[in-house]
């Protein structure tokens, strides 16, 4: 039902547009287009464009955030955009929606609240420095990481900057990318260029334990880590030696899969599934053993992934979106405008949304 609402309040009836490539049988088909509506003009389209942050939808279903490489956040509501609002740089991660206010970071390293409803300004604080992830949000607090490698903690009444915490990368080699800071028993989770994770007081921002999960050398990068709730557990990405589930007290480790380039993580159900270089693996979440393992071709990387209804979305950076059996492995389909997806999709159930790499919005129907 949210799905059906979804979908008709977004956009207008698909008259034209891509088609997606090499479709399934329709028996196997896990999704189909049900619209797009450009929101970068084609014009203002930069060379080799790429749109790095999933869409928003609020509890409601009604009202959709998209912000992009340009610079624009905007409101759709309605099949219309109820308001739109330009940061004074690029939009690189979603914006987090938290009741009547949307925060928004930009790599011009402000901080902003805006009224989700009217797109007015709250409060902006300039953090000095390009801002990467998704804020999160605790305990009247917004924590977000630079590029620079530092973790900002913000009361998010405000907009004070609260305390900064910074660890300088390697002197090596480095992979672009940084791991949205995570709030779970007590803690703020941070994952470094450096190849650490470090666990930080949520007031203060002091290191109550710092763990090295990378070993030395190259392309240490913890570029994504995830901390549920319900265990007392961490999930990292570990671009040098693959996923690493760590105890959240005291940062011991636990289990280690291999996975050369491992770049994201997403834990659901009794299943962790990651991207690294050239394969999607999902790992018994207790054990790290592997369930199965997809191929996504020589030196292919994904994007963030997201599940609903048994699917798996997600995208291969500058390439198709592609929906997975989450249980099989079995890929049911794929998706590819031309320009590619370098953002993750957001999925609820029934539905999913997703930015092109050419500016464009497209909305998909999920099926059974």
């Amino acid at each position: 039902m949210l799905a059906a609402a979804v979908l008709a309040f977004a956009f207008s009836p698909l008259s034209h547009g891509p088609l997606a490539r090499a479709a399934p049988a329709q028996s196997e088909r896990a999704f189909f287009i049900g619209d797009m509506v450009r929101l970068v003009p084609q014009r203002e389209l930069p060379f080799q464009p790429r749109e790095t942050a999933t869409p928003v939808l609020d509890d409601a279903g009604s009202r959709l955030y998209v912000g992009t490489n340009d610079g624009w956040v905007r409101c759709r509501f309605h099949g219309r955009t109820a308001w739109f609002w330009r940061a004074g740089g690029s939009v690189l991660a979603a914006p987090l929606l938290d009741r009547d206010t949307l925060y928004v970071a930009s790599a011009d390293g402000k901080l902003t609240a805006l009224n989700r409803i009217t797109g007015e300004v709250r409060w902006s604080s300039d953090l000095h420095e390009e801002l990467t992830t998704t804020p999160t949000l605790s305990g009247g607090r917004l924590y977000v990481m630079s590029s620079e490698e530092s973790v900002t903690g913000v009361d998010a009444e405000t907009g004070k900057s609260l305390w900064k915490f910074h660890r300088d990368p390697p002197a090596g080699f480095t992979i672009r990318g940084n791991s949205r800071p995570r709030v779970s028993h007590g803690s703020v989770f941070a994952g470094f260029a450096d190849g650490s994770l470090v666990a930080l007081g949520p007031a203060d921002g002091v290191a109550r334990w710092v763990r090295p999960v990378s070993g030395t050398g190259d392309y240490l990068d913890v570029d994504d880590l995830q901390a549920p709730d319900e265990e007392a557990r961490v999930y990292v990405a570990s671009s040098k030696v693959g996923v690493v589930a760590l105890d959240a007290a005291t940062g011991n480790p636990l289990w280690t899969a291999p996975l050369p380039g491992a770049n994201h993580v997403l834990v659901d159900g009794p299943r962790v599934y990651a991207s690294g270089k050239g394969a999607l693996v999902a790992l018994g979440r207790g054990d790290g053993k592997v369930l199965w393992k997809l191929n996504l071709g020589n030196d292919r990387y994904a994007t963030p992934g997201a599940v609903s209804g048994g699917l798996l979305l997600l995208s291969l950076d500058r390439g198709p979106l592609i929906a997975v059996d989450a249980v099989t492995g079995r890929t049911r389909g794929a998706f590819d405008p031309g320009s590619g997806f370098s953002a993750g999709p957001l999925a609820i159930p029934g539905a999913a949304f997703a930015v092109s790499n050419g500016g464009v919005l497209f909305s998909l129907g999920l099926l059974p």
